[in-house]
């Protein structure tokens, strides 16, 4: 069955070969479908709790403690560290509402998934978080019905949408580890 991220997936792909790094985030995504599950909820909590901002990099590291997960096909880690912002820049994605809640810099994901990081204003608010925008799209060049690939620095609302939403399901967790005695 094909899901958000696999159409996200296939989005890109138009726009050339697919790296090696996002392919080994849709392997991951593959066997552990319920990662993005997680991480969806956990940042829903934290924002209904009245956080105005989120941490990833804090959620990935809690996911490695309580999700059972199984390593991808050729991966020496189940959640390696380069893959978490392939997965913030996803969720950014599929859930817009997320875009500005957590801090994201700028990373190879930006290249594989077309986005960049707003450009930084001078008169910027402290704490304010600087959004996920779509970098590149398909467009047309006057003269021509082809799409091509051209610059847009668009929101990410209004961008490419996946067809199937991302609904995120419950998450199992494995069970605490105790001390003995």
């Amino acid at each position: 069955m094909i899901d958000a991220v696999d159409e996200l997936i296939a989005y890109r792909k138009q726009f050339g070969r697919l790296s090696p790094t996002m392919r080994r985030v849709h392997k991951l995504h593959k066997a552990n479908r319920h990662l993005l599950d997680f991480l969806v909820q956990e940042l829903r909590e934290v924002r209904d709790s009245g956080w105005t901002c989120a941490s990833v990099r804090s959620l990935w590291e809690h996911g490695r403690w309580v999700l059972a997960k199984r390593k991808a096909h050729g991966e020496d880690f189940a959640m390696a560290n380069e893959l978490a912002p392939y997965y913030a820049r996803i969720l950014c994605i599929l859930h817009s509402d997320f875009n500005g809640f957590f801090v994201m810099n700028k990373s190879k994901a930006d290249a594989d998934f077309g986005t960049m990081i707003e450009p930084a204003r001078k008169n910027q608010k402290p704490g304010y978080i600087r959004r996920l925008l779509w970098a590149e799209c398909l467009g047309t060049v006057p003269g021509s019905a082809e799409l091509v690939k051209v610059r847009c620095e668009m929101e990410i609302e209004r961008g490419w949408q996946p067809t199937v939403k991302h609904e995120p399901k419950p998450v199992s967790r494995r069970e605490r580890v105790r001390r003995a005695g």
